[in-house]
Parts: C-alpha cells; structure tokens; sequence
C-alpha cells in the first residue's frame, strides 16, 4: 500500500553517507506489491520525453554494455530490468541526446505521476518513468565507448544512479562533507579520484541498499519494506539497531554491530567459507579471512547472511549450553537447527537463567528440555545411579567432581523433591553462570570458554560429509575430549585450530583454521545423526 507521504517524503536512515544520496525519485519501490522488475528500451520512435526532441538511438555496442549494466544492478539491488522494444510501455527510456550545456555528459530526468486521494491517504494509480541520456556531441567520442572500466561506462553508471533514485552529494539539505565529496567514495560525485570505475562505489551501495535491501522491488528490506537496511562505511565503527529488526552490513573494517531489539541480521558479500564465526562472552566475532571486512563484533543479531547461506544465531548460545551440560558436547547441526526452531516457536527465554526460570511455568518447554533426559544418548552416557549422573553433569560443566555437599543436595533434589535430570542439568548450569563469587568467576569463565569453543564447532559444520561425520560414538567421544581439556585459560583464538582439526578429523576432510569449503547451507542434509544410539526423538519431528 503506497501513500501520499510515500511519494513525497524521503526517508532518511540517518547516516550521512547515505542521506546525502537519497533523491525524491523515482519512487519505484511504491509502484505496488506486483512490481517485481522494471521495462526498460532504447527505442526512440514513441514514448520519448515530451519536453525534449533529437533523441537518437544507442549503438549495438551501447546497448550491450547498458545490458551489462543492468545486469550488474541486478546482482546488487534485487532489481529485475526486462527489454521492449515498445517505448509507449517502457518505465527506463536510454537515447543518445545533444544535452545544451557542453560541460554535461550525460543526463537523467524523471517524472512521477498519481492520483491524489478523494479520501483517505491511500495511493492506488501511482506510475513513474526514468529518461537516461548521454551526450552525442561534445562527448561523442567518450560516451560512444560503453565498455566497462571506461570513462563512459562511468557515465552510464552516474546516470543510471539518478535512474534508481540518487542525487548529487552537493545538492540538497544533505550533503557529504568536502573531504567525502569525490568518486572513489560515490559515482554521484563530480570530483574524480581514481577511476573510472565500473562497478558502484562504497556510499553508492550504502544508499541503494538503504533504497532496495538487495532483494529488490516489493522485498522485505528496503524503503517501503517491512525491514530497513543499514550499511557502515569501510573504517571502524560502531553501527546500533533500533528496536525493530534490521539488516546491518558493517561494509569493511572492524566493526561493533548492536542489533538492538528485534530479529537483525549482519550481511556479509562474501560466501561461508571466506569467514571465521566465534562466540564469545560479549556475543559473537565474525573475521574476514579472504577479503577486507575486517573483524566484527556482534551482540543482539539473529542471522549470518552469507553469499551462499545463512546461519541462525537465534537461540544457539542456549541449546548449546543445553548440550555441553547435559550431553557433555557440542550441539550437531541438526539438533542445532531443531532446538533453535522449537524455542523460537515456543517463545521461549534466550539466556540460561530466564529459560531454567521458564521452565517450571512453560509445559512445551518443559516436555522440550526434559527430553534430553528421555534420550538414548543419556542412557548410554549416565547408565549408573542419581548420584552417578550429578558427577557426570559437574565433569562436563566444571571438569571436575562435585564437593560432598553439592553431591549430596543435587541428588536429593532429583531422587525425592521432585527435581528432573533435565532441570538439574540446567539448572546448575545457570546457578554458575549466576554466581559472583571468586570461584564462581572462575567457574564462569571455564564455562564461558567451552560454550565459545562448542560454538565454534557447530558453527564451522557446513558440508555434508560434516554433518554425517558428526554422527557417530568415536566422533561424540571426540568432541567431549576437545571440550574437556578447555581451561578458564584457553586461548580461544588458537584453540581455532583445534577445532578444525577435530571437526576434519571425523569427516575425513582435515583442513586449516579459515579454510572452509563453499557449501550452501541451505543443502545440508536434515538427516538423523546416531549420536550414541540416540533413536528419534519427539523434538525432532523435521528430520525423520
């Protein structure tokens, strides 16, 4: 649903190097929710631009590289562009044109139209066009070679940018500071560095981000989408949500990224492969080991983005303090993703404490986290007495045995008050997180260390001989022993390659820290895993 405000009201992200590109028009994103694509020609026998004449058409070589063009904003914005050859249906006009001023190269006008409402503010008829014109007389010579990396593809660029809705960064009430104000940082600049350029540069992006969230017209990010898309600049900095979901894309150097409230995702252009995902007290650190994003930290975000996947955060730090506790191991990608999408569909709590204080109250999340307790793998792992079981849960939370009082209170609360193994197990996980006393820091940090390095290996499981290889009592038995000689010292930075050595060494693949393969997430076989003779279990409906 467009309205009036829509069209005549830019919306701002409140970054500057976005602002201080953001046009009035074309407005595209309002055309309505069927707008998937925009018709493009380069005929020049109808629909021509009333207030102008001489129009004459592209080249065959012209034509090719506008093709070119498009085509690569449609791999940055989403935007589909289809080709007519009937100029009176055509929303994107190109002609070669001799523009009046010599000093001009090239030229872009639009024109909106609408109905304004009898009532109401709803716009139903709302219609815009885009003319793009390159100069074929002082700049014959220059604008008759399109080729990319030329100054006419630079051109072509320039102008297809007001197509999509940017201005000049000197014009308006926005502007980019002088130092800003030049190519290397936006296409729309008059003041050349470097170049020219063939592709967009860094604020360009920012802005048609901003306008069309990658997804393009009628997607879910973007202006007049149901989630903003932010973008950083390439230096350190810190980029915060709001209390709405967003897209965050730190856009180069080591960023600190706060999502705020809502479900936020971070956007990375590069694919899984190319980057290292660690957890960490604070949250999570994801590092560019290929390219120039730098090194993010992240608090308050829900969802990776990958150029070949995505990977939910949603949930991971409990289900995989849930697995270290009870089961004495890193999550398995399945169980991983079953946990995730079962708390996410119970509303249920997203730190340790909330979610034991959850428990006694929620009965889903109750029958959920008892079934850990239900599970073959329990049975085989605590096959002796209550007592038995407690020092067990000790040993995978503080690798160690309880002292004869906590032995003693833990046993008596599950064998006569009532108190299941699934609860105790959550329970003391969270009572230490919760403690403050000098032991309790300590055991805090222990805890903290091997929840960062059980995050670190689920997150690292991205193929299919991965998650098969993860399936297995010898590989579980590994996994418990990378944990178990976790310290409250562990350098987790190097402990990196611990992880990929005992993730390679069980699906037969050994590989270094960063070097990862690039699979999509997305075709990742949900197949049940024999995790010590775990059979199926009611929490895993999706995998059978």
């Amino acid at each position: 649903m467009t309205i009036v405000t829509d069209i005549e009201i830019v919306r701002q992200s409140g970054f500057n190097n976005i602002d201080a590109l953001l046009s009035s028009g074309p407005g595209w994103n309002f055309l309505g929710t069927g707008a998937r694509s925009l018709s493009y020609t380069f005929s020049v026998s109808s629909g021509n631009e009333a207030s102008r004449g001489g129009q004459a058409a592209f080249s065959m070589a012209q034509q090719m590289a506008t093709r070119t063009a498009l085509s690569y904003i449609t791999a940055l914005t989403g935007i589909g562009f289809t080709e007519t050859t009937d100029g009176s249906r055509a929303q994107i006009h190109m002609a070669a044109i001799d523009i009046a001023d010599a000093d001009t190269t090239g030229l872009c006008s639009w024109m909106t139209s609408y109905t304004p409402p009898s009532f109401g503010t709803t716009v139903r008829d709302f219609t815009a066009k885009a003319y793009v014109y390159l100069d074929n007389v002082e700049f014959r010579a220059e604008n008759a070679d399109l080729r990319p990396g030329g100054a006419g593809y630079e051109t072509l660029l320039h102008e297809l940018g007001h197509m999509l809705g940017l201005k000049h960064p000197f014009d308006g009430d926005k502007k980019l500071p002088f130092d800003d104000d030049h190519t290397a940082n936006t296409l729309m600049s008059y003041d050349p560095v470097g170049g020219p350029y063939q592709t967009y540069s860094p604020y360009d992006i920012a802005a048609l981000n901003w306008l069309y969230g990658r997804d393009g017209l009628g997607g879910t990010y973007g202006v007049g989408a149901s989630t903003p898309y932010y973008t950083g600049r390439d230096i350190a900095e810190r980029l915060t949500g709001t209390y709405i979901g967003e897209v965050i894309e730190g856009a180069g150097g080591d960023d600190d990224i706060d999502g705020g409230a809502g479900i936020d995702m971070a956007y990375y252009v590069g694919p899984r492969a190319n980057y290292d995902v660690t957890r960490i007290a604070a949250g999570y650190v994801v590092s560019d080991h290929a390219g120039d994003e730098g090194y993010d930290l992240l608090t308050n975000i829900e969802t990776l983005h990958f150029s070949n996947g995505s990977v939910s955060l949603d949930y991971e730090a409990v289900v995989q303090a849930l697995y270290v506790g009870y089961f004495g191991r890193a999550a398995d990608y399945n169980g991983m993703q079953s946990f995730q999408g079962q708390l996410a569909a119970l509303g249920a709590p997203r730190d340790m404490s909330a979610l034991a204080a959850a428990y006694t109250k929620d009965a889903g999340l109750h029958a959920l986290i008892d079934s850990f307790a239900g599970s073959a793998e329990s049975a085989a792992l605590y096959p002796g007495d209550t007592a038995a079981f407690v020092k067990g849960i000790f040993q995978n939370v503080f690798g160690r045995a309880p002292a004869a009082a906590g032995l003693g209170f833990w046993t008596d609360a599950i064998d006569h008050q009532g108190l299941s193994k699934a609860n105790a197990s959550l329970s003391i996980m969270s009572g230490a997180l919760a403690n403050k006393t000098s032991q309790g820091l300590l055991d805090a940090k222990l805890i903290n260390n091997k929840l960062a390095v059980a995050s670190g290996f689920t997150l690292s499981i991205d193929t299919a001989a991965e998650v098969s290889g993860y399936g297995t009592k010898a590989a579980a038995a590994s996994v418990r022993a990378m944990l178990g000689a976790v310290t409250a010292s562990t350098d987790l930075s190097a402990y990196q390659s611990t992880i990929k050595a005992t993730l390679g060494a069980m699906s037969g693949a050994p590989r270094a820290a960063g070097d990862l393969p690039d699979a999509l997430h997305e075709d990742l076989p949900l197949t049940h895993a024999e995790l010590v003779g775990v059979g199926f279990q009611n929490w895993e409906p999706t995998l059978v």
